[in-house]
């Protein structure tokens, strides 16, 4: 049974995707992708395994993946913009994979995750509203799961808190950040020094505490943007908790180099026209 290559590299530019195997899988750098064999074998991390079972690649471009040619399954792959501030990506991605590219699921954890990759499927394959919102909360759970997989990391004191900390400020920005705006608005949350906050996500993540903000509320802007339910500006701003959609016009302008406007129009077509 001969395997087929299968080169890992970015197809198109949406939000989430889900693709039957042995389609071509592999993404960016900055997704990551969960690969659920049913049927057939796979190669990751060097390694055959003829087995069903459920792969969480931390970077979708970080090798080569290949197939069997009678291989079942799916792959779901998640863009930065969706996932990267759900709490535990961080763990997954950062801090806590030990370098490994690709975990396997153990069998233990498996029936509750097959189970919410049925969920997330039947969600996606719906026209429901706020069917992200139900997938990306079905992907936390997951994710809860996948990191039950993990060894306990054996740091030093010290590092446990920079990595605690993080962990805290990562929960609290996904919870807060329609409230919370300012680097000093977490600070006083954490009981820690704004200063202080900044260098320890400057030095774990490799970004400060302002810049993790500034890109989360552009992450949600972008992921309602590309929504089925087609949220209007005001609509957005609204959610983002902006005063109104001149204020959050300006500050995507600033924050990314765009007008809004037109990169909603740009969604819009890039969806109409894959």
């Amino acid at each position: 049974m001969g395997l087929k290559p299968i080169p890992m590299q970015a197809q198109h530019t949406q939000t989430f995707r889900l693709q039957p195997l042995p389609a071509r899988t592999g993404g960016a750098s900055d997704e990551i992708q969960l690969v659920h064999l049913t049927q057939g074998a796979c190669l990751f991390d060097n390694q055959i395994v003829p087995t069903e079972g459920l792969y969480f690649i931390r970077s979708a471009a970080s090798g080569e993946g290949a197939f069997s040619r009678d291989a079942k399954g799916h792959s779901y792959t998640f863009t930065h913009d969706f996932i990267h501030y759900i709490p535990l990506v961080y763990e997954l991605c950062l801090l806590g994979a030990a370098g490994r590219p690709v975990l396997r699921i153990d069998a233990g954890n498996r029936p509750e995750a097959f189970e919410l990759l049925q969920l997330i499927r039947a969600e996606w394959e719906s026209d429901r509203p706020y069917r992200l919102d139900m997938i990306r909360d079905y992907l936390k759970i997951l994710l809860r799961q996948i990191a039950r997989c993990l060894p306990a990391p054996r740091t030093g004191y010290a590092a446990d808190r920079k990595t605690g900390l993080v962990r805290q400020f990562i929960s609290l920005l996904d919870q807060q950040f329609i409230l919370l705006k300012k680097v000093t608005d977490y600070a006083s949350h954490l009981h820690v020094t704004a200063n202080h906050l900044n260098t320890t996500l400057k030095d774990l993540t490799g970004v400060t505490a302002s810049e993790h903000i500034r890109r989360r509320i552009l992450s949600e802007a972008r992921m309602l943007a590309t929504h089925k339910e087609n949220y209007s500006m005001k609509e957005i701003a609204y959610h983002l908790g902006f005063e109104d959609k001149s204020h959050f016009s300006k500050y995507f302008k600033n924050a990314s180099g765009r007008n809004f406007t037109n990169y909603k129009k740009s969604c819009r077509w890039k969806h109409d026209f894959p």
